[in-house]
């Protein structure tokens, strides 16, 4: 069968969510009253139950997605993305997750730092986060493609950056990004501007901003291609709804999300804006 048949939902009676996570207790434990919710709505439908299936990686959740195993998928924009162009899955919502709409990237550097603008970092070395991540990735390296900034990949925080480049290095967790900014590992870094700013006060008072990308949703629900669209239907109408009712909003409250909305300006032109930066980063794979 091929993604594009309608297919029932998982086995016909069971909901399935995925998650790519390392704390997998942890996960299931946040996401199941959701699974649960959304089952009891979808009852007659012929849904009898939810469950949560957690990946080690994304190119596990591809082949799950892929293979029907899992029904919904929800994170940043640049994984959505990811996820939509290997299987045929389709973004439906937006999802605020703590409360966030959307959000931006962030350049930072140490606050007596000589680089004070995007143009300051030709020559230097930018530690992003990891090659999955929207604003750890994304975003920024999008952002210094369209300002015609030649960013390279770097394996070590200690390779050479040209004078006509910008060379960055990916550090895998934002923390580490902002602990080699703040030790002189790397002369500047990258993380979303909610990251920035929880970071404690006196972290903050040693960096500046420097540059900011523009905002992108924070994340997405991803529905598998095939699902009927009268299940699509009810699953964008179950969870705008949560919001409406004490189990749902404690459902919520558990899965870190505050709503789930349409896309502001529309699916067809956000999404275009999206897909426009991933497959400009795609050039540098």
């Amino acid at each position: 069968m091929t993604p594009e048949e309608p297919t029932a939902v998982s086995d016909g009676r069971t909901l399935v969510l995925g998650d790519i996570s390392d704390e997998a207790i942890e996960t299931i434990r946040g996401t199941q009253p959701t699974a649960d919710y959304l089952a009891a709505q979808l009852a007659d439908m012929g849904i009898t139950g939810g469950t949560v299936k957690i990946a080690p990686d994304l190119d596990t959740m591809v082949q799950w997605m892929q293979d029907g195993e899992v029904d919904l998928y929800f994170d940043s924009p640049y994984p959505v993305l990811v996820i939509s162009d290997e299987t045929g899955a389709t973004p439906i919502l937006r999802r605020f997750r703590f409360g966030v709409p959307e959000y931006h990237s962030v350049f930072f550097v140490p606050v007596d730092s000589e680089i004070n603008s995007l143009e300051d970092l030709r020559g230097r070395l930018v530690a992003f986060e990891e090659a999955f991540s929207t604003s750890g990735y994304m975003l920024p390296l999008s952002f210094l493609m369209e300002q015609q900034m030649n960013p390279v990949l770097k394996s070590t925080p200690e390779s050479e950056v040209a004078a006509d480049e910008v060379g960055y290095v990916f550090s895998t967790a934002d923390n580490t990004t902002v602990q080699w900014v703040v030790s002189g590992v790397v002369p500047a870094g990258v993380v979303d501007n909610v990251t920035f700013s929880r970071l404690p006060e006196d972290t903050q008072a040693q960096l500046k901003i420097v540059a900011r990308t523009e905002d992108v949703p924070r994340q997405m629900v991803l529905v598998r291609a095939g699902m009927e669209a009268d299940m699509v239907a009810a699953i964008r109408e179950a969870l705008m709804g949560m919001e409406e009712s004490e189990e749902g909003r404690a459902a919520l409250e558990l899965f870190q999300t505050t709503e789930f909305a349409e896309f502001e300006e529309g699916a067809e032109i956000e999404l275009a804006r999206m897909r426009q930066l991933y497959e400009l980063v795609q050039v540098e794979q």
